[in-house]
């Protein structure tokens, strides 16, 4: 049976190694490949168009990557699209990625941790001045600017501990906690990042009449 890297929908992991079960003839001459994710063992299927005179199963390299023998047509279901609010820097983008990765995947004590690092890389940008461990002061300062509201402020000192006892603590995460989490990272960065651009874009819209 082939196999084949792909994004995996259902665990999150990016690069996920897939082996194939079965194969089904489509329309066109189109070729629906059924294989399971190596890590959850969650079913999906690619469909592909054949150009080679093999099939999927008698393949032996990676029938998805860029080949002579077969072009990706679909493949269900979609792997989960990021909901990453508009304007966060990359590195922040990029911890907070791979959190909701990490807790599509069920593995709630590395996104926890993942998302507080999150949150730390964001509020970094905004005091520098402020010692990197001394996360709650630059919560406070965040408030104290109006960057964000107060129930910003007490949410993210709740969840802040959970991070904490996320990565130091014996108790393990939960899936409750991570959804927290993952909410309040997104409400932060709406309040930091986004919020400002559109303001700046609704001042051009009305600049420009």
């Amino acid at each position: 049976m082939g196999s084949f890297v792909y994004n995996c929908p259902h665990c999150g992991t990016l690069g996920a190694g897939f082996s194939q079960k079965a194969e089904f003839s489509c329309a066109k001459g189109r070729i629906a490949v059924a294989a399971t994710c190596n890590l959850c063992l969650e079913p999906v299927t690619a469909v592909v168009s054949k150009l080679g005179g093999i099939k999927p199963s008698e393949y032996s390299g990676d029938i998805l990557k860029n080949n002579n023998f077969f072009i990706l047509n679909d493949f269900y279901p979609s792997p989960a699209a990021k909901d990453t609010p508009e304007g966060v820097p990359q590195p922040v983008a990029r911890a907070y990625d791979q959190a909701a990765a990490s807790r599509r995947g069920g593995h709630f004590d590395a996104a926890c941790g993942m998302y507080r690092k999150a949150m730390e890389l964001s509020l970094k940008a905004f005091s520098p001045e402020i010692d990197a461990w001394k996360i709650e002061k630059r919560i406070d300062k965040m408030a104290a600017q109006h960057k964000i509201t107060p129930e910003l402020q007490a949410w993210a000192h709740e969840l802040r501990l959970d991070g904490n006892d996320a990565m130091h603590g014996d108790e393990q995460a939960t899936d409750e906690m991570a959804d927290q989490m993952h909410e309040l990272c997104r409400f932060l960065f709406i309040y930091l990042y986004s919020l400002p651009l559109q303001v700046v874009a609704a001042k051009e819209r009305r600049d420009a009449r």
